[in-house]
C-alpha cells in the first residue's frame, strides 16, 4: 500500500541532540482497519459495587418516583440532577440465580450472574473480565481490580465481583498508595532480572507437573490442573509484562491526591483519592476497564463497614444501618462520590468528545435491602458516544435478568457475544 502524505511512518523518530525519539501514536499513523481497531478500543467500562443494598422507605428512599423521562429524583439521587442526560437509573432487576442464593452471598455474582453453591463451586467469568480481554490489549493492564478490604475474602462474603475466566476471585488492589504505585512510579531497573526469575520459577513449575500428572489418581490429577491453570495466567500475565517493560508509565502530578489517608482515618478523602486514581488510570489510557468494591457483605467484618457511623455520626456498622432501614444518609454520599466521579470524567476532553461519552460506569449493589436479592438499585451513566440513551428511570418486571443489561453493556463496547451468564436478550431502550 502507498503511503498517502497524510499518514506517518508508525516507525518515524525525532532526532536531535545526538539522540532518537520515538514519536506516539497519532491519528496520522494509522490505516483504516487499524483506525477502526484502536478507535473500539478507546471504549471503557467502570463497575462500582456497595453491599447491603439502600434505604427502601421515609424520607430517604433510595428510587425514583414515577417513570420514564418524567421521573422525579429521590433525595439520594438529587446530585445527579445536572446529569440526568447521562444517566439511566433501573428497577427491578436482578439475577434470577442471585434470588436461590443466601441474602449475604449475592456480592459474588454482581458480575457473573452465576449461581454459586454454599462451597463456592459454580462461579463462572466476570463481566469486566470478559470485557477486559478485548478491551485492554491496548494497554498495560487489561483491566484493574480495587476493593476497600485485602484479599480475596471467603465464599459468600468476597471482598471483590470480579473473577478469572475459570470463575476464580480475582485478588483486589486496596491501598492508595499501591494504587499509585502500580499505575505510575517508575519502572526499576531491577524489573527485568525479577521477571526473568519469575517466568525461570513458572516455567520450572509447568515442566514438574508434567512429570507429577502421569502418577496422580484422577482428583489429584483434576486438582493440580486447577492449580496449574492459575500458573498458566501467571505465565501470560508475566509474558504482557514483558511487552511493557520498555514503556515507561505515565507520569502524573500528584500533589492533589491525598495518598496516605486510609479509609479509617477518613473514609471521605480516602474514597476520594481512590475515584481519582481511577479516573488518572482512565485518562492515561493504563487500562480501560476497573472494577472496585465499596464493602463486602461480611457485617463487621469489612473495613467499610464503618463508612456510614463516619458519614452520618451515627453508631453502629453498615450491616446494622441496612437492617434498621436508615443507610439514607450513606446512599446519598456514596452517590454524591459517583457524581464526582461522572463530572471528572466530562470535564476530560477527549478529541471532540468528553471521557464520559466513551465510557460506561456501572453503579450498584446485589439487594434491595439487606437480604433482599431483587430489585436491584442501579445507576448506568456515560457512553452516548457507545449508543447509549439515558435520561430515564427504567422499571423493568422481575423476569428481566440483570444479565440483559450486562449484555447490552458488551454490546456498546462493540464486544461481539450472543449471551451472557442466563441473559435473555438485550434492553433495546437503553440503545
Amino acid at each position: 500500500m502507498s503511503e498517502k502524505s497524510w499518514q506517518i511512518d508508525r516507525r518515524r523518530v525525532l532526532a536531535g541532540a545526538g539522540t532518537t525519539l520515538a514519536l506516539p501514536m497519532l491519528d496520522g499513523m494509522l490505516y483504516g482497519a487499524q483506525k477502526a481497531e484502536l478507535e473500539n478500543a478507546r471504549r471503557r467500562m467502570v463497575s462500582l459495587y456497595f453491599p447491603y443494598g439502600v434505604q427502601m422507605s421515609g424520607e430517604y428512599a433510595w428510587f425514583p418516583t414515577k417513570e420514564g423521562r418524567d421521573f422525579t429524583h429521590s433525595k439520594p439521587l438529587e446530585c445527579l440532577k445536572e446529569y440526568q442526560q447521562d444517566v439511566t437509573i433501573f428497577g427491578g432487576l436482578s439475577h434470577p440465580n442471585g434470588r436461590k442464593m443466601n441474602g449475604h452471598t449475592t456480592a459474588d455474582n454482581f458480575l457473573t450472574g452465576a449461581y454459586i453453591k454454599p462451597d463456592g463451586s459454580g462461579q463462572k467469568i466476570s463481566l469486566d473480565t470478559y470485557a477486559g480481554r478485548f478491551l485492554g490489549k491496548f494497554t498495560r493492564y487489561p483491566s484493574l481490580v480495587l476493593s476497600t478490604d485485602e484479599g480475596i475474602g471467603e465464599v459468600g462474603r468476597r471482598n471483590t465481583v470480579s473473577t478469572t475466566a475459570r470463575g476464580r476471585t480475582i485478588p483486589p488492589l486496596v491501598s492508595t498508595i499501591k494504587l499509585y504505585s502500580h499505575l505510575f512510579d517508575k519502572i526499576p531497573a531491577s524489573a527485568r532480572e525479577t521477571l526473568n526469575h519469575k517466568k525461570s520459577l513458572l516455567d520450572a513449575l509447568l515442566e514438574d507437573s508434567r512429570s507429577l500428572k502421569g502418577v496422580l489418581g484422577n482428583r489429584d490429577r483434576q486438582k493440580l490442573d486447577e492449580y496449574m491453570a492459575s500458573v498458566r495466567d501467571s505465565e501470560k500475565k508475566a509474558i504482557r509484562a514483558e511487552e511493557w517493560l520498555n514503556t515507561p508509565k505515565p507520569s502524573v502530578d500528584s500533589e492533589s491526591l491525598a495518598l496516605d489517608v486510609t479509609p479509617i482515618e477518613s473514609p471521605q478523602e480516602y474514597l476520594k483519592c481512590m475515584f481519582d486514581l481511577m479516573f488518572l488510570a482512565l485518562q492515561t489510557d493504563s487500562t480501560r476497564v476497573i472494577t472496585y468494591s465499596i464493602g463486602n457483605m461480611r457485617a463487621g467484618g469489612s473495613m467499610a463497614s464503618g463508612f456510614p457511623a463516619a458519614i452520618t455520626g451515627e453508631g453502629g456498622v453498615h450491616h446494622k444501618f441496612a437492617h434498621g432501614n436508615r443507610t439514607g444518609k450513606y446512599d446519598t454520599f456514596l452517590v454524591s462520590q459517583l457524581a464526582y466521579f461522572i463530572d471528572r470524567l466530562k470535564a476530560a476532553k477527549e478529541g471532540e468528545n468528553s471521557l464520559l461519552n466513551n465510557t460506561m460506569v456501572l453503579y450498584g449493589s446485589s439487594n434491595s435491602k439487606t437480604h433482599v436479592n431483587k430489585n436491584y438499585p442501579l445507576v448506568l451513566a456515560g457512553g452516548s458516544k457507545l449508543g447509549l440513551r439515558h435520561g430515564r428511570y427504567l422499571k423493568y418486571p422481575e423476569s428481566v435478568p440483570l444479565s440483559n443489561l450486562h449484555l447490552t453493556m458488551l454490546h456498546g463496547l462493540g464486544i461481539p457475544a450472543e449471551s451472557f451468564s442466563d441473559s435473555t436478550g438485550t434492553l433495546s431502550e437503553l440503545m
